[in-house]
């Protein structure tokens, strides 16, 4: 386990001790990836956690290479999967996260 320190834009800061469980990310590359995120010079960031009191840790970031702007943090802490869900969404690199993680995205239909 690791303690980590996390930026959070208008919040504080969040700090715990936990391990990464996965991360995602788009790319700022110029439509030559898959991962492409439709804006140069920018991409997302996507990071999961989880303490060792058992939590889980959700944190964003948008990245930028601009000179006229700055990298945006947003974070939460969540008792749930359905907690983080919520947070990260169900875009595509969401779902990245979810199955580097293990962790089902799906609605099941009877």
């Amino acid at each position: 386990m690791e303690t980590f320190t996390l930026d959070i834009d208008n919040a504080p800061n969040v700090r715990f001790t936990g391990e990464l469980v996965a991360n995602a990310a788009s790319s700022d590359n110029q439509a030559i990836s898959s991962s492409y995120n439709g804006q140069t010079g920018r991409w997302t960031e996507l990071s999961l956690y989880k303490t060792k009191g058992g939590k889980f840790i959700c944190h964003q970031v948008g990245r930028t290479r601009r000179q006229d702007a700055r990298d945006r943090f947003s974070g939460k802490v969540c008792e749930t999967l359905e907690e983080v869900k919520e947070f990260f969404g169900h875009r595509w690199l969401s779902k990245e996260l979810y199955a580097e993680a293990s962790i089902d995205d799906v609605v099941e239909v009877e």
